[in-house]
């Protein structure tokens, strides 16, 4: 089966997503070929260059989510069978196996975010001092 050359141009709003979703995944292509945006969106027939930036910006963040999802599942399915294993001991009384099991299940907390507790902000706040007449003399301004 032979893979056409080059998309057709279409400009505009898509009624064919699977169109649509072709032009994408070769702007991401090009992209990652090194071709500029101004260059993906003459070739592809995008309006200009930030449309072809917007979705190769998009693409990539999807992989990179869809990625750590899947990552996730993994370590998941790894802690599930830690804790499996261990599971009957610590219900017995072994209590290294319970403090395993403990800190499997913590390591699933810190997975999916759950062991968030409140911070406190370390980013700099504004803050206005007033000075008197005499600390503006004492300081010399």
């Amino acid at each position: 089966m032979s893979v056409p050359a080059a998309i057709p141009l279409v400009t505009g709003k898509h009624r064919n997503r699977a169109l649509a979703a072709a032009r994408q995944a070769r702007a991401v292509q090009l992209a990652t070929e090194g071709r500029t945006y101004q260059e993906i969106a003459d070739e592809l027939g995008y309006a200009n260059r930030g449309t072809v930036y917007n979705i190769v910006h998009d693409a990539l963040a999807r992989d990179r989510k869809d990625a750590v999802q899947d990552h996730q599942r993994l370590e998941l399915a790894r802690l599930d069978a830690l804790q499996a294993a261990l599971w009957d001991r610590a219900m017995s009384g072994d209590v290294e196996a319970a403090r395993e099991v403990r800190a499997v299940i913590m390591a699933r907390c810190r997975l999916f975010g759950l062991d968030q507790r409140r911070k406190r902000s370390t980013a700099w706040t504004p803050r206005t001092v007033v000075l008197s007449a005499d600390d503006l003399e004492a300081l010399g301004v």
